[in-house]
């Protein structure tokens, strides 16, 4: 699941030094009086953190995992911590935010499944490529080793810099507008990457979905209506050309500051897929962040779109496949009325 880009949060402090350690955890060094554990929070799933935190991560308190992060910088990026900003759980993973004097703020996201590891690290290669490119994007720090990602005591880690910038207002137009350019210029470049067979065999760590499939549950409420006439779309479609693709470019994902993308997140669903798929997977969540999902205004949808193919125009295939792509996202919602209009 997503990580939030949100530059200034503010935590709930709790002082002391280390707690009891966990089941296959190394004993650590004793921390400095000076840096303060936070409290975990979780970003979108209604449980305890603090219960979550030792069942998830094997962590066996906020104190302890604050401790792991720092010697897992001081030991791995010679890094020294100044302070311990934030700790999030997402799902799989467990990010904390820390700033760590001359490189300023980073933060490590840690994630619990060890065999998510090498599509972690292919993902952090093309995120680096990406940064190399100009793209808005947090390119991973290099470890002492040279590793875009860590295998760390059953975890793969990756450390990578906040960047500026708040979660994308779908509300305002100057930011939808920058955010379907910016998803133009992502897609140009991710179809020129050089190691794009590396993508070929990821899997992805969230889960991932089939074309034309809905979640568990979603089939049986389409209106039938409403899915008749997207089968009758789907009919014998040309191929697609596939290419690396985000997968997940949506409002949580995307920051911005001053009406300008600032900031791409979240990469760790990157696969090789349709740009087209990925565009309409875009149209349909641009608005959305980790609670009370809603699609954004049909005024939204046209002028992200707009913005989009004024930078890379839509292949005559290309077209065919785009409204019918988009209304399926919007079943897939339960958002029938934007579905009925894509399908008009």
């Amino acid at each position: 699941m997503p990580s939030t880009g949100r530059s200034d949060p503010v935590p709930m402090r709790r002082t002391g030094g280390c707690g009891g350690g966990c089941a296959g955890i190394p004993a650590l060094p004793s921390r400095s009086a000076r840096i303060d554990a936070v409290m975990p929070e979780m970003l979108w799933e209604s449980t305890d953190a603090v219960v979550e935190l030792p069942r998830r991560f094997g962590f066996g308190s906020a104190d302890a995992a604050s401790a792991w992060a720092e010697q897992l910088l001081a030991e791995d990026y010679d890094l020294e911590v100044v302070s311990l900003d934030r700790m999030v759980i997402s799902s799989h993973n467990l990010m904390v935010w820390v700033t760590a004097g001359s490189a300023g703020r980073v933060m490590i996201k840690i994630c619990r499944r060890s065999e998510a590891h090498g599509w972690l690290n292919v993902r952090g290669a093309l995120v680096r490529w990406l940064a190399e490119r100009g793209l808005p994007v947090a390119a991973p720090r290099l470890s002492r080793g040279g590793d875009h990602q860590l295998l760390r005591d059953g975890r793969s880690v990756g450390v990578q810099p906040v960047l500026p910038g708040e979660l994308l207002d779908a509300e305002d137009p100057d930011q939808v507008r920058s955010a379907g350019s910016t998803l133009a210029a992502l897609h140009i470049q991710l179809a020129v990457w050089p190691d794009a067979e590396l993508l070929e065999h990821v899997q992805p760590v969230a889960g991932g979905d089939q074309v034309w499939g809905y979640p568990n549950g979603q089939a049986g409420l389409v209106p039938s209506e409403l899915q008749r006439r997207l089968d009758q779309l789907i009919v014998d479609l040309p191929e697609l050309p596939r290419q690396p693709v985000h997968a997940d470019f949506r409002g949580a994902n995307v920051l911005s500051r001053d009406g300008q993308i600032t900031g791409v997140i979240d990469f760790e669903e990157a696969r090789v897929d349709a740009a087209v798929v990925d565009l309409a997977h875009a149209v349909c969540l641009l608005g959305t962040w980790y609670r009370n999902w809603r699609p954004i205004t049909p005024e939204a949808q046209l002028l992200f779109l707009d913005s989009y193919t004024n930078l890379r125009p839509l292949t005559e295939v290309e077209q065919i496949w785009l409204s019918p792509l988009i209304a399926w996202r919007m079943l897939g919602q339960g958002w029938w009325e934007d579905a009925d209009r894509w399908l008009s």
